[in-house]
């Protein structure tokens, strides 16, 4: 995680390098901490993560049970995820941050 702030009516978390076992427990904690402080929409930005695998899924998927979930750059390997999970339908893709709380406050 690089970077995590409110812009507009979303909160949008960076992650950055490979979002894996070692650090998903990271990213779970500071997850936790924005649904305490923000009650809008939450944005991922994966323009810098260059690994992930399920377990970014696994956790998209539990945020989206709370809060609508978009996501911002999402490269060849993050979509194929998405696409074999079934979840593509479910995690929005959107091409700035900007795009996302459109799309995501118009939604919802």
């Amino acid at each position: 995680m690089s970077a995590s702030a409110q812009r507009g009516a979303v909160w949008v978390m960076e992650l950055r390098g490979e979002l894996d076992l070692a650090f998903i427990d990271h990213v779970e904690r500071a997850t936790a901490d924005v649904l305490r402080l923000f009650p809008g929409p939450l944005v991922y930005d994966l323009r810098h993560l260059s690994f992930a695998d399920s377990l970014l899924v696994n956790h998209l998927l539990a945020i989206r049970r709370q809060r609508p979930v978009g996501l911002i750059g999402t490269n060849r390997y993050v979509d194929r995820m998405l696409e074999v999970t079934g979840t593509a339908e479910v995690l929005p893709t959107f091409s700035t941050p900007e795009a996302a709380e459109a799309g995501l406050t118009r939604a919802g």
